[in-house]
């Protein structure tokens, strides 16, 4: 990961860790990165620890606000 890419992400941990809850976190990282990600550059971007973040991605997903696809990686996606 760049240096760049580094301060991005510590930058938009405090900024949406102070008033959003992590589902809201989660769907507003995923809408400002073009609505996808990778689920491993989404954990890092939150914060979170995988314990917390997959029981999130399984309500959001059945819900039916994100799309899980496996690949070579998890792909998170907002459905539209």
């Amino acid at each position: 990961m760049r240096k760049d890419e580094k301060v991005l992400i510590s930058v938009l941990i405090e900024m949406t860790s102070l008033s959003q809850s992590p589902r809201d976190r989660i769907l507003w990282i995923l809408a400002d990165n073009g609505g996808k990600m990778e689920r491993s550059r989404l954990r890092a971007v939150t914060g979170m620890r995988y314990a917390l973040l997959i029981p999130i991605l399984n309500e959001l997903t059945k819900e039916g606000r994100i799309k899980r696809t496996v690949g070579n990686g998890e792909l998170i996606s907002l459905n539209k």
